[in-house]
């Protein structure tokens, strides 16, 4: 039973859901194992063989590890941390900084999985670096920044850093994913409201092979498990895209049940998609938490959900409630 982890960012919870029950397993209070109130969980990683899984806490500054009993195993501290990228290849996992930091360094946090512990930041010369992932094949991870036009790609065996640059008006880049076959990358761009696509067959530095527009505020994409589709959250719009990113067309919009959605998982049999809603209305300003912004449509709820659509019908087949601003999400073999 393949595990989806799921956070609350204002609520200090993590949902721990079956997806083949599509149901709630448990719901982690971090407030019970000595954390803030404000820890402010964003995201979520886990192994591929579901042993074990990691969330960052940008209110209290932590990246922590879980094992497969959600029991706590370690901690490790950073500042600001945000998105979570694991290496297949290697012990590695690296940490971006929050969309909220202002001025966070310009490094990414490097943590060995199997001792947890920090062994390095790694300088990426860009500032606020977000989106983040690691190339299936172990050698780069390549982080975008949210203030600059650029894609730092690190190189995993020396730590050399190049730098791509995209030409045009800001992007603000969100999140990558890559298809399963680790050719193709995609990313959203805030503020220029389209996809850009990559082919990875290549040596940094990268430019897009294309870029198109899928709607308000591109968020955590997910590829199809044929690696044929991808599914892009479209924060601002309360809908969710359905692209085929070789030929840069929208094929589907699904719009049933969803409110700020935020991030997105694909199950491993590629039947249902699950998406996380924030519900925090105010349109899904970046970085504002629940508590910033007043309740949807005259509802005082900051309280989320998870939309399932099962990816055949393009129907909505399950909603499950969660804590307030749902937010990052993570599963074994996800991105």
């Amino acid at each position: 039973d393949v595990k989806l982890y799921v956070v609350s960012q204002s609520g200090a919870q993590i949902a721990v859901i079956s997806e083949a029950t599509l149901t709630i397993d448990t719901v982690i209070d971090l407030t019970t194992m000595g954390f803030s109130p404000n820890a402010k969980p964003h995201d979520t990683a886990a192994e591929p063989d579901g042993s074990a899984w990691y969330v960052s806490l940008i209110g209290d500054g932590r990246v922590l590890k879980f094992d497969r009993a959600n029991r706590l195993v370690g901690q490790v501290e950073m500042e600001t941390p945000g998105l979570l990228a694991m290496d297949r290849v290697h012990d590695s996992l690296y940490v971006g900084r929050s969309m909220t930091a202002v001025n966070p360094p310009k490094a990414l946090g490097v943590i060995k999985r199997s001792t947890f512990q920090k062994i390095d930041e790694q300088e990426v010369l860009v500032p606020r670096p977000h989106a983040i992932v690691t190339s299936h094949d172990g050698r780069y991870v390549h982080t975008a920044s949210l203030a600059e036009n650029r894609i730092a790609s690190v190189e995993t065996a020396t730590g050399r850093v190049t730098l791509s640059t995209l030409a045009g008006a800001p992007r603000s880049l969100v999140e990558f994913t890559i298809s399963p076959d680790g050719r193709t990358m995609v990313v959203g761009g805030e503020l220029s409201n389209t996809l850009l696509v990559y082919d990875l067959t290549g040596i940094p530095p990268l430019a897009p092979v294309r870029e198109f527009a899928v709607g308000g505020k591109p968020w955590h994409p997910s590829f199809s498990a044929d690696g044929r589709r991808v599914y892009v959250p479209l924060l601002s719009d309360n809908a969710v895209a359905e692209v085929d990113p070789f030929s840069g067309t929208v094929l589907r919009r699904f719009t049933e049940g969803f409110a700020q959605p935020h991030g997105s998982v694909v199950s491993p049999d590629g039947r249902y998609l699950f998406v996380s809603n924030r519900n925090t209305g105010g349109g899904g300003m970046a970085g504002m938490s629940g508590h910033d912004m007043h309740g949807k449509d005259g509802d005082t709820s900051s309280h989320g959900w998870l939309t399932v659509i099962d990816l055949q019908s393009g129907a909505m087949v399950k909603q499950l409630m969660l804590g307030a601003s749902p937010a990052g999400m993570g599963a074994p073999g996800s991105q």
